[in-house]
């Protein structure tokens, strides 16, 4: 199951990757083109085999070493986890600045990033060590699972997709307060399927099928990248759960939300609250 939900949340976009990758390489002179394709190639089968991870995270993921300072504050949450069983010698902790939410993100084989918002809550004492230790646990435990394992190489691969995603994002957010690009953008699986209905109706099934694609491919990633994170999310709570860290991640995350969501996912960590059974007394006559 997990590898099925990692394969269509990340197959659309190596797929396309692969094919602009081809359509560009054909533009190119011969033998840039077939350097350029090799040479990525060869970069991410290395990748694969975990080799370049801290430069791939350095640059992919924009994550640097830890200073002594932030080494020094997260050393207490780091030591707790060892006491409880993770073994966090086999991990390098690197550090993601700008990032303010308090998160711990697992990244290839021996990597957790965490978020520089993780280290400022330490460092003034807004997070106690427990809770930072579960919060951490959980990154660590995504990668000792090896469910993120090829996620560098993925994410190399994949740099052609996000790149035709950010500008179609932000062309859609500039020619947002334009009603009829408004009206267009919201009804744009309506007019896919408009499209692909009238090719159909003309026996042109080959554009039926891409116009019906093209329209549909959008909404099914989000779902299936939405079921991926969801996944990443049960593996991590059940690593922290096998750590013994449950109850602290829980105060975590009600510290940070009380949604029916999270709800559920505390009530998924600790299991049902148990209230004390009441028992009824007949006095003798």
């Amino acid at each position: 199951m997990v590898m099925t939900r990692k394969v269509l949340a990340y197959g659309p976009a190596v797929v396309v990757s692969m094919v602009l990758t081809v359509v560009v390489g054909a533009v190119l002179p011969a033998t840039v083109g077939l350097a350029v394709f090799v040479g990525g190639l060869a970069i991410m089968v290395a990748l694969l085999l975990g080799a370049g991870e801290g430069s791939a995270v350095l640059v992919l993921f924009r994550a640097r070493d830890l200073s002594s300072a932030e080494a020094a504050a997260l050393a207490p949450a780091v030591a707790l986890l060892c006491q409880h069983g993770v073994d966090m010698g086999a991990l390098r902790l690197r550090v993601r600045d700008g990032v303010v939410p308090i998160t711990a993100l697992g990244v290839g084989r021996r990597t957790v990033v965490v978020s520089a918002g993780l280290v400022a809550a330490i460092r003034d004492r807004h997070l106690p060590v427990e809770q930072a230790a579960a919060v951490l646990c959980h990154g660590a435990g995504v990668v000792l699972s090896g469910a993120v394992r090829s996620d560098p190489a993925l994410e190399f691969w994949t740099l052609p997709w996000q790149a035709i995603r950010g500008v179609a994002e932000g062309v859609s957010r500039a020619c947002r307060w334009l009603p009829l690009v408004r009206w267009t953008w919201k009804a744009r699986f309506i007019l896919a399927m408009i499209g692909a209905v009238q090719a159909a109706a003309a026996r042109q099934w080959l554009v039926a099928a891409v116009i019906a694609l093209v329209g549909g491919l959008p909404y099914l990633v989000r779902v299936w990248e939405r079921a991926w994170a969801a996944t990443i999310r049960e593996v991590g709570d059940e690593q922290v759960r096998g750590a013994g860290l449950a109850e602290a991640l829980s105060r975590f995350l009600l510290r940070c939300s009380s949604s029916p969501l999270v709800h559920e996912r505390v009530h998924a960590l600790t299991g049902p609250v148990q209230r004390p059974q009441l028992a009824v007394v007949a006095s003798r006559p």
